[in-house]
């Protein structure tokens, strides 16, 4: 079999996800042209799939000593240099493939959404620009502008962006580019406040492209964001009697049941439809933890949990759940490696922190939770567990005065745990101080929505 044969079936099973199987048919094409810059570029992105990183760095090497002037080499160092978390790197593979070859597209947008990921709005815009200068109707290019301001919270840029786009796409109102800066344009009127308009816009798309799948799980989420919780699930629905093999509308429908208190059993269905019509989607596999989790159903939460390892083992969402499952069961130790895995990826984050603070806290190692609280707080000053785990270890090592002012800002973060405070046996002492009483007034008087 020749090896453009071989290449071919590796890049369609790659495309569907096989890419150990892919990974086998460009070694049988290696074998059949070992010179071949192709194939040695696609033997490297099928190894920087399945994770082989240092294999995955010397084939784009070996690719770029036979094929110097290839762009596609730099863009697998930089894929790689990206899982590595090497900013330098990643720039500087990105612009080399720039260099290489200036009509190369897809560096510019991986440039300049990493540019964006990294807070760095100028630079990302300055990036797009220099496309957009020599293509300005590319409606594409326009489109990864207008996301990477939107991101960015630059909701003004982002609609001038996909405003652009728009004009771009040409009269088309189905097509894919003009259905996608209309959708994008929508959200981005949501996020102005502009709710009535942004309803209006995403109805527009669906009257024209009733296929359209990302219309109606945007409508839905941005009636639910809008305190609409019926017309949400409505959309929903509607967008899944008009796109039936949609995974993102049951999930989305699933996670909505969930935060409504709606029917769990539908939630478990849709959300293990979804899993199994895109697996490779970790979201989904979320929404499925959640919901199970939520049936009580421990096991089962963890096993998708564990799934989303298994795409990705350093997610640091995943270890965060599968912790607090330890945890709950009372397995510190395995708690605690799950947690210490999070952190690694996600060191700022302060869900994880006060989890693992925890542990700490329950094993009477005050002097650490407190350590790991003042990380959570450093990285967010109204997270309020943090506030009030901190409100706890003051009022347990007598200082009260430290635990009142940690209460209070504990309550104006939005703390509502009044049964917390007027039980824990800490706050016993303060059961009869003013200010201890007045925090717990606000606290029942923000459960029942008063002033």
């Amino acid at each position: 079999m020749e090896h453009e044969e071989l290449l071919q079936q590796g890049e369609t099973l790659a495309e569907e996800g096989l890419v150990e199987e892919a990974l086998s048919r460009f070694e049988q094409a290696l074998e059949a042209s070992p010179e071949n810059p192709e194939v040695i570029e696609s033997v490297g992105r099928a190894l920087l799939g399945l994770g082989r990183l240092e294999e995955a760095e010397a084939s784009f090497q070996d690719a770029l000593e036979i094929d110097p002037g290839w762009a596609a080499p730099w863009m697998g160092l930089a894929m790689l240099a990206m899982r590595r978390d090497e900013p330098f790197r990643i720039v500087h593979y990105l612009e080399r493939a720039i260099e290489t070859d200036p009509d190369h597209p897809e560096a510019y947008v991986e440039l300049g959404r990493y540019y964006g990921l990294m807070g760095e709005p100028a630079l990302a815009r300055a990036t797009f620009g220099r496309w957009l200068r020599g293509h300005p109707e590319d409606a594409d290019m326009l489109i990864n502008a207008g996301l990477t301001a939107f991101d960015a919270a630059d909701y003004a840029g982002a609609m001038g962006f996909f405003e652009q786009a728009l004009e771009a796409a040409g009269d088309e109102a189905g097509g894919p580019q003009k259905s996608g800066a209309r959708t994008f344009r929508a959200n981005t009127l949501d996020m102005l406040g502009r709710y009535p308009e942004a309803v209006a816009a995403y109805e527009e798309v669906i009257e024209d492209s009733p296929e359209w799948w990302e219309a109606h799980a945007n409508l839905g989420i941005c009636h639910a964001r809008n305190d609409h919780p019926k017309e949400a699930e409505a959309a929903f629905r509607r967008g899944l009697r008009e796109c039936p093999g949609s995974p993102e509308i049951r999930d989305e429908l699933a996670a909505h049941l969930l935060a409504e208190s709606g029917d769990l059993q539908e939630a478990l269905r849709l959300s293990e439809e979804a899993v199994a019509l895109g697996r490779d989607e970790v979201r989904h596999l979320y929404t499925l933890g959640e919901v199970r989790l939520a049936l009580g159903d421990e096991a089962g939460a963890e096993e998708a949990y564990r799934t989303v390892l298994l795409l990705d083992p350093e997610d640091p969402n995943a270890h965060l759940e599968l912790g607090l499952l330890h945890e709950q069961r009372g397995a510190a130790a395995e708690a605690e490696e799950h947690f210490i895995e999070a952190l690694k990826s996600d060191p700022g984050n302060p869900r994880t922190l006060y989890s693992y603070a925890s542990i700490y806290y329950a094993a009477d190692d005050l002097e650490t939770a407190e350590e790991l609280l003042a990380r959570a707080l450093a990285a967010d000053a109204g997270y309020s567990p943090a506030l009030s785990a901190l409100a706890s270890i003051r009022a347990r090592n007598g200082d009260y005065p430290a635990s009142l002012s940690y209460m209070e800002k504990a309550v104006e973060a939005g703390e509502r745990d009044v049964e917390h405070f007027k039980s824990a046996l800490e706050f016993a002492p303060l059961r009869d101080n003013p200010k201890f009483r007045t925090l717990l007034s606000r606290m029942k008087a923000g459960n029942t929505g008063k002033d």
